[in-house]
């Protein structure tokens, strides 16, 4: 088995590619570095198989499935089963019909790349994303999440598999503010048909509400400070799934 770790400039891409490489050795996986900026020459004349898995970026890992003959999954974000749990309207609709109610939150529902979601405030804010996002700007087609805005004051990443919490994460706001554990145990309960490795994002807001912001497929998500043996872990156990629709 190998498992392919990204690298740039001869370094390894990211902590949390650093961090996989020995808890993937001590599971039998043969490392194999390759160049995320060439991966044409590297990733490409490997030949990747469905027996290998990869840790990298969401490029480099969409390539990895592109090669071996697996469709890239679809971005998670807010499942119908935890609806209840997001404590605001979120709606998915053409980038064309959005209105001018600001304030609210967008994010790309598909291409999650494409741009970063943010708070449109104004409809200059809207004309600077079509012009500044790069070589793949929105178009009057492109599909998008948009939400209520609310204040999140403290933002944890909750790290699951199999309905057995990993690992729990700060990541923004305010670290002394915590969240609700019970209701994140709830959200897991209710979670219908999970990936077998995913996360759950969990704000608290400026009111108290324990709300979920949104769900992450494991195979598209850094560390985040991770214990590395749970974060290779649940990396390659969700990376098989995908490609072979089994756990390990």
């Amino acid at each position: 088995m190998r498992a392919f770790l990204e690298q740039s400039q001869g370094e390894w891409y990211d902590d949390f590619i650093y961090i996989s490489k020995e808890p993937l050795k001590e599971r039998d996986y043969t490392i194999v570095p390759f160049d995320g900026n060439d991966m044409k020459n590297t990733l490409d004349t490997m030949k990747p198989t469905k027996d290998d898995i990869i840790v990298g970026t969401v490029e480099a890992t969409t390539r990895f499935f592109d090669l071996i003959g697996v469709k890239t999954p679809g971005y998670l974000g807010y499942p119908d089963s935890l609806t209840k749990y997001l404590g605001r309207n979120v709606s998915k609709l053409r980038f064309a019909d959005i209105d001018r109610s600001y304030p609210y939150f967008i994010k790309p529902a598909d291409d999650v790349k494409m741009f970063t979601g943010f708070v449109v405030k104004k409809d200059f804010d809207i004309e600077m994303l079509v012009k500044w996002s790069g070589k793949n700007p929105p178009t009057p087609d492109t599909m998008i999440y948009k939400s209520e805005v609310v204040d999140f004051i403290s933002e944890y990443r909750v790290f699951i598999s199999n309905a057995k919490v990993y690992g729990m994460q700060f990541y923004n706001g305010d670290f002394l503010k915590f969240v609700d554990v019970s209701i994140i145990d709830k959200m897991i309960a209710d979670y219908e048909n999970p990936p077998s490795a995913y996360t759950l994002d969990i704000g608290l807001t400026s009111d108290g509400r324990t709300l979920l912001v949104e769900v992450n497929d494991m195979w598209a998500i850094g560390s985040y400070g991770l214990e590395s043996r749970h974060y290779a872990l649940l990396c390659a156990r969700r990376i098989k799934e995908i490609i072979k629709d089994c756990a390990i």
